[in-house]
């Protein structure tokens, strides 16, 4: 082999290897809007979605805001869109908001897959998810073999939102399919709406033996509540989240169980499958992930 010969060989595998694999992905930029950067659960979304887009070469901006805010989220969309990312990452606060927005990211060919909560609009091509219905199943079927007999309390999310209804009709379908009365109520995922729910109830309802929170703060708040009005010892309390304050309060004998979220596979399995669609690849449009039941059986195991 001649000397230039050997050089065009080099020159072309060099070409090569910047127009494939993890080479591409170092000229791209996307963009993540998540629910809060106040929320435990969030921050390890986060956390792992910035990790797999530095390892595999992709700047990512995170544009979350740093409470639950539809119209500023719905503006860092709006914000991404002009910059002219070259993808988008959502964990929407509310997942009817988008609809002008995604419009405009179809026209300008930029691909959007949501994380968490599932997004009805025909231009995003990826939800990465808890099977939050099989998981609140999982939590519902828990609550029923704690119970002889009573009502169950589900403090729930906002109203129509696709991850807390499924929360809502997994624990829902599992008590009223034993017998037991369920009572629900729209908390918007607050705390501070979990904790006089639960004080407002208990304190009407001698019956209720059983309080599924749909996201882990609110269950400490339902604790809370409890624990003030000397009801602890005739509740069975279930969270979902598998926060590591929960995971403490579990561990000390007072919130009985919660549901774990992989919520380090979800950031990074949301930043593959939108690399992959950036790429002109084929990526599952829905990435279900399990969740886990912890109780003080194995609480250990994961903190």
């Amino acid at each position: 082999m001649t000397l230039k010969t050997l050089k065009t060989v080099v020159a072309t595998a060099a070409l090569t290897a910047t127009l494939s694999g993890p080479a591409l992905a170092e000229n791209l930029r996307i963009a993540y809007t998540g629910y809060s950067t106040d929320n435990t659960f969030w921050i390890g979304v986060a956390n792992s979605a910035a990790a797999k887009a530095e390892e595999m070469g992709v700047e990512l901006l995170d544009l979350t805001a740093s409470s639950p805010d539809a119209a500023a989220q719905k503006d860092a969309v709006d914000r991404a869109i002009t910059m002219g990312v070259d993808g988008i990452i959502i964990g929407s606060v509310d997942n009817r908001a988008f609809d002008a927005s995604l419009d405009n990211a179809k026209r300008k060919g930029i691909p959007v897959v949501a994380v968490d909560t599932g997004i009805e609009h025909e231009h995003v091509a990826s939800l990465v998810q808890t099977d939050n219905l099989a998981a609140a199943g999982i939590a519902g079927e828990y609550i029923v073999g704690q119970l002889d007999k009573g009502t169950v309390l589900i403090l729930g999310g906002s109203a129509g939102h696709q991850t807390g209804n499924a929360r809502r009709d997994g624990v829902k379908t599992a008590a009223e399919a034993a017998g037991h009365e369920v009572i629900f109520q729209i908390c918007d995922w607050q705390d501070a709406c979990a904790y006089e729910t639960t004080v407002n109830f208990l304190q009407s309802n001698p019956d209720i033996k059983a309080i599924f929170s749909a996201w882990d703060p609110g269950a400490l708040a339902a604790v809370s509540a409890a624990t003030e009005l000397g009801k602890m010892d005739d509740l069975v309390i279930v969270g979902f989240d598998g926060n590591p304050a929960n995971l403490v309060s579990i561990e000390a004998g007072e919130q009985a169980a919660t549901i774990k979220q992989d919520n380090v596979r979800m950031g990074a399995e949301a930043v593959e499958n939108l690399v992959g669609l950036i790429k002109g690849e084929e990526v599952p449009a829905f990435t279900p992930i399990d969740g886990i039941l912890i109780t003080s059986d194995n609480v250990a195991d994961f903190k």
